[in-house]
């Protein structure tokens, strides 16, 4: 292994840093809002085929389509256990659903971002130099892209969850 470019790191940091940042925010209690939650999971899953579409190669690595499903029923059942943390209540005066805490949510969700971000980092992406999508993945490679799966588990659960509390709080306020 070479010398390392201070300057690779940056990158990854600053976007741990950042998110990390704002998920920390998230966890103060707020209003629950349905259509950001539905257009910023779908920003999520959008994004994650594209970043899918930037390496196709991969998507023909039996290691990966093995481990696909795995990581994204672990990040469902590990968002629904998140989730579980996070305390709804409905404001009397308001009528809004409102939600507080989910420390534990956030924890696990940055971990496996920087995760993520520290195996792209040991596999090179931020090497700067251009990736060739008809080599072939490294072992490094395909686990980041598995554990795109299990981030978006951890979205899609969120969503779910969040869309789901709203309509059971509506139902009881009649």
């Amino acid at each position: 292994m070479g010398s390392v470019n201070p300057s690779t790191f940056t990158v990854p940091l600053i976007a741990l840093l950042f998110f990390g940042w704002v998920a920390y925010r998230r966890t103060r209690p707020q209003p629950v809002g349905i259509a950001r939650t539905v257009i910023f999971t779908t920003f999520i899953l959008l994004s994650s085929l594209a970043g899918l579409a930037t390496n196709p190669g991969i998507l023909r690595v039996p290691l990966f389509i093995a481990l696909a499903p795995v990581m994204l029923l672990a990040g469902l059942g590990l968002g629904w256990t998140m989730m579980r943390q996070i305390h709804f209540w409905r404001d009397r005066t308001t009528g809004k659903i409102w939600m507080g805490g989910g420390v534990a949510y956030v924890a696990v969700w940055l971990a496996t971002l920087a995760l993520r971000l520290g195996i792209d980092y040991a596999a090179g992406n931020f090497s700067g130099a251009a990736a060739t999508a008809t080599a072939h993945p490294t072992t490094l490679v395909i686990l980041a892209s598995d554990l795109l799966f299990l981030w978006v588990g951890l979205w899609l659960m969120r969503c779910f969850i969040l869309v789901r509390r709203v309509r059971e709080h509506t139902l009881l306020a009649g």
